[in-house]
């Protein structure tokens, strides 16, 4: 039978066989877990496998180091855990606790099933079926409260000064609760290699993840574009600089995708940051009200050297706008397969488009996007047709999985990125075009959606998340692309299943509670193994540059990572569950445990590779 259609028969206690079972603590404790694994509560005793009092660590300069632990309570609940943490010291430097952060992880419940079915799901209808927590966001630093016989995780993340000496530091953290006497240390070794992480707006690997910024205003109730929403979006968007993000998403007309997202209870999911008016006359007028606000507000914060605007070819062709003489919405149909109409509808548009952002200073910025669609000539065409002050035409990005019979339009691609099980299917092919793409100055991404396997779900293990980027890394690809970043459900916080797509895939943070002050947004433990990929895939783009036998070690080290065939990593297909739906994928625990056993070592290698490339960089 094929790999990806066993089951998963793993028996509870074959998981951690090997690890002997601490004996009985009093009150609590505490132990070092592995960040690249998933810990429910059910499987508390993979927690109480766990040995670890203390870690090490390493990072370059201007990077960050992550470890992650669980408080582990007795036959007594606490109260008020908190958690302390102190300078990290070596023999000449000393880096201040201020750098040090610890966020304790919370539990989201999350539907296990298929992967859903928007098209035959018209009425948002939620997914019968079983429902588990995982461990999902890196929430607060406390205090908080752990119930008996049960844990609690923590994150603990330490950015490294630019201007730090090279060397080992040492640190260490204390959990202490109200209704305890004892106090818990850990202790860590954090090795910084003298060598500097560029920063963000210099990476030679980037994300792009795809912005809802309509979902943060439903969620915290606030008017679109109003002070309060882009006061929130400002801290909002920084998190998304701080992974590397560059690209921003802007729409340019109504439900570019169809509605597929959570909408706040307005008709209109996600609404155009472009307004389209005929006037009594006539005339085509557009309003850009929101859509500067979103562009100028992301340009303050350094990015949006990528203004993706979508679509010319949205789902179903439709353009809605309003008619001034009959007082209300009304739609047009523009199909590109019929040209001479689809023309009159979009230049008009364009003409005025480009007119606005040569005005802005924006156009150098602009990108018309397309979301995998066909038939894409039609708008290209036309694009290339309307021209700037300065002679040129919008650059055009697309997520377009066509690349091997579809040359004509792919080639026509300034940025273009290509699903996971697409570059499986023609890897050579793919790799080929990655680098003829970058001889010719065009970038070309990878990305991960439903049906793809391993992902980045709220069922999978952090593992695949890092496994994702490192793949990505290993075609020579010029970044990661994901739906989305934040495209919120009603209430994240509490779960995050989806009427169409598997749970967690719409985001990669969550927001803070509605009654907090302070509204942020926050990471997944996915998110976060995405941004060590992609800070590790920098380093081994930036170490291959020094050539000789360093670019042979990092070309090595690319060609260990497993992602040519599907069932690279064992998997089950998991029928659907409902009338309608995608059967989904899920990685079972023989492939889960060689997963985590291989990212170890890609980890250890960059680690051998980082040291050598230092002493080299010294000479």
């Amino acid at each position: 039978m094929a790999k990806h259609l066993r089951k998963d028969t793993t028996k509870k206690n074959d998981l951690n066989a090997s690890s002997p079972i601490r004996s009985e603590f009093e009150h609590f404790d505490a132990v070092y877990v592995d960040s690249f694994e998933q810990y429910q509560q059910k499987y508390h005793y993979k927690i109480l496998a766990q040995n670890e009092k203390s870690v090490k660590l390493w990072a370059w300069k201007n990077d960050k180091a992550n470890a992650e632990f669980a408080i582990i309570c007795a036959d007594k609940s606490l109260e008020d855990v908190s958690v302390t943490v102190s300078d990290l010291t070596s023999r000449s430097a000393v880096i201040d606790s201020k750098n040090v952060k610890v966020s304790f992880i919370k539990d989201v419940k999350a539907y296990t099933g298929h992967a859903g079915w928007y098209a035959n799901n018209p009425a948002n209808f939620m997914p019968r079926g079983e429902r588990e927590y995982y461990p999902e966001v890196i929430y607060s630093d406390g205090p908080v409260s752990i119930l008996e016989n049960s844990f609690r995780l923590v994150w603990l993340e330490i950015r490294t000064p630019k201007e730090i000496a090279a060397g080992s530091y040492n640190g260490s953290v204390t959990i202490s609760a109200k209704n305890a006497d004892k106090t818990v240390t850990l202790s860590y070794e954090l090795e910084i290699i003298d060598a500097v992480m560029p920063d963000t707006e210099n990476y030679l690997f980037d994300v792009e993840y795809w912005s809802h910024p309509y979902n943060v205003a439903y969620y915290y109730g606030v008017k679109p574009f109003s002070d309060e929403h882009i006061g929130i979006l400002k801290q909002h968007m920084s998190l998304y600089k701080s992974l590397g993000g560059h690209a921003i998403t802007a729409s340019i007309v109504e439900e570019a995708w169809g509605g597929q997202t959570y909408g706040g209870n307005n008709k209109i999911h996600y609404p155009s940051m472009i307004k389209w008016i005929k006037s009594r006359e006539g005339q085509w007028i557009f309003d850009y009200s929101d859509f500067d606000k979103w562009v100028q507000m992301n340009k303050e914060i350094g990015i949006a050297d990528k203004i993706i605007c979508y679509s010319m070819m949205p789902w179903n062709n439709v353009v809605s706008y309003y008619d001034e003489s009959k007082k209300k919405m009304m739609k047009l149909k523009a199909n590109p397969a019929s040209a001479n109409r689809y023309n009159g509808i979009w230049t008009p548009f364009l003409q005025d488009f480009v007119k606005h952002m040569d005005e802005k200073g924006w156009f150098d910025s602009a990108y018309v996007g397309f979301d995998e669609r066909h038939n894409m000539g039609t708008a290209l065409d036309l694009i290339s047709t309307i021209k700037n002050k300065e002679g040129k035409t919008l650059k055009v990005s697309a997520a377009f999985n066509d690349f091997k019979h579809n040359s004509s339009i792919f080639n026509r691609l300034n940025y273009a990125s290509v699903g996971l099980q697409q570059i499986r299917d023609n890897l050579q092919d793919f790799k080929s075009e990655v680098k003829s793409r970058r001889d010719k100055g065009q970038e070309t991404t990878m990305y991960t959606a439903t049906e793809h396997v391993p992902n980045s779900f709220t069922r999978s293990i952090p593992a695949e998340s890092y496994w994702t980027i490192m793949f990505a890394g290993s075609l020579n690809a010029t970044g990661f692309l994901r739906w989305a970043f934040d495209a919120w459900v009603k209430d994240p916080l509490e779960e995050s299943t989806h009427w169409s797509f598997p749970a967690g895939d719409c985001f990669l943070v969550y927001p803070s509670s509605k009654e907090d002050k302070a509204r942020e947004s926050k990471f997944t433990l996915r998110l976060a193994k995405l941004d060590e990929g992609v800070r590790d895939v920098n380093k081994l783009y930036l170490m291959r540059q020094a050539g000789g036998k360093i670019e042979k070690e990092v070309d090595d080290l690319f060609s260990l990572v497993k992602g040519d065939r599907e069932d690279g990593y064992e998997f089950y297909t998991m029928s659907k569950t409902n009338i309608w739906g995608r059967k989904a994928k899920w990685l079972i625990e023989d492939g889960k445990r060689e997963m985590l056993a291989d990212m170890k070592k890609i980890k250890e290698k960059i680690f051998e590779i980082s040291k050598e490339y230092s002493k080299r960089e010294k000479k």
